[in-house]
């Protein structure tokens, strides 16, 4: 009587064995590879779901944008050339502080910022110009707390745009009604450009 496939595993259990293993092994590998899929796909939906962005080009300042202020100093300018558009906004020995954003809590995102990173272009007429970019938090009027970002040494040359990155952390306890304030604050009483500001809360 001939034998069955059956019969010839159970004879060669070595055979067997690793054919097992190798089974294994194949499933063990498909569902790693099938979790870490969906692990990365909900990461990168909480991500999304956390960040809240915004951009200013200044190209309509004049029209006042709602939470954006001191659109005074964004003008026109040629000599430089905006770093995009036609207009950007200027300090000098007159006009300290720059183009900026201002707004509750409440009203920008729907918990409370553990990090806002504020990015833009530069343009500066002096080396190392004495510039900052500003993070202010006040409530009822009452200034609360107070962050400054040097540029200084990221601004090292002349005659071009550079790209800045200011980053703060919010390490005191906040509440929805705060007022958030960012601004750049030129005290080198040159002539500075900044352009096409980005602002990334993270919460």
């Amino acid at each position: 009587m001939p034998k069955s496939h059956t019969a010839g595993f159970i004879q060669n259990p070595v055979y067997f064995m690793r054919k097992l293993i190798a089974i294994a092994i194949t499933g063990i590998l498909l569902y790693s590879c099938s979790n870490s899929t969906t692990r990365t796909g909900a990461d990168t939906e909480q991500s999304k779901q956390n960040v809240i962005e915004m951009t200013n080009d200044m190209e309509h300042a004049a029209a006042i944008i709602p939470s954006w202020i001191n659109e005074k100093t964004v003008i026109a300018i040629k000599e430089p050339e905006a770093h995009s558009g036609k207009y950007a906004s200027v300090t000098n020995d007159t006009i300290e502080y720059g183009y900026g954003y201002m707004e509750q809590i409440k009203n920008i995102i729907p918990g409370l910022p553990k990090y806002v990173l504020v990015s833009g272009w530069v343009y500066t007429t002096v080396v190392n110009p004495n510039l900052a970019i500003i993070l202010d938090i006040s409530e009822n009027n009452i200034q609360y707390d107070w962050m400054a970002f040097p540029l200084t040494d990221t601004l090292s040359a002349t005659g071009k745009w550079i790209e800045f990155n200011a980053g703060f952390y919010f390490s005191k306890p906040l509440n929805p009604e705060q007022q958030i304030k960012i601004f750049a604050w030129n005290q080198s009483k040159k002539a500075v450009y900044i352009d096409d500001l980005k602002l990334r809360f993270e919460y």
